[in-house]
């Protein structure tokens, strides 16, 4: 009987050993050359671009993106405001403030307190004023804030 080689992953469909660096490669820096990669991986660049294109052609890559780091503004104040509703249901309270430019987040919960909102804004001034703005819609019984740190 004669044995014949196993299949070679890489040609047969599968990802080698590799290609999980590649792919790693890729997760850590989309922007890396192939010249780079080459590198990495001790391979010759053409052998990489193949692989790449199989990788893209298979649907394991299926794109590449810019991941954007948060920008942090001095000038502003983050805050989580809780909120407790005097009116049931809450559901026409929310409507009337659910789409303040100055709300990021709205967080319906369970517990002592109804709901919880996060808020950016340019001041503790501004942070005061839409606290107070807030407690004056009717249906709102409280409202406290905490300022991200």
């Amino acid at each position: 009987m004669i044995e014949t080689p196993a299949k070679d992953k890489q040609i047969g469909g599968g990802r080698d050993a590799l290609d999980e660096k590649l792919i790693a490669l890729l997760c850590q820096n989309a922007r890396m050359t192939l010249t780079a990669l080459a590198k990495a991986v001790a391979l010759s660049r053409t052998a990489v671009q193949a692989r790449i294109a199989r990788l893209e052609r298979d649907n394991i890559i299926v794109g590449y993106r810019a991941q954007l780091g948060e920008v942090h503004d001095e000038r502003s104040v983050g805050a989580v405001l809780c909120i407790i509703f005097s009116q049931r249901p809450c559901a026409p309270v929310v409507a009337k403030f659910r789409h303040w430019p100055e709300i990021e987040a709205f967080y319906s919960v369970t517990g002592p307190i109804d709901a919880y909102v996060v808020v950016k804004v340019e001041s503790t001034h501004a942070l005061s004023a839409l606290v107070h703005k807030l407690s004056a819609v009717p249906g709102i019984a409280a409202v406290n804030s905490a300022v991200i740190i």
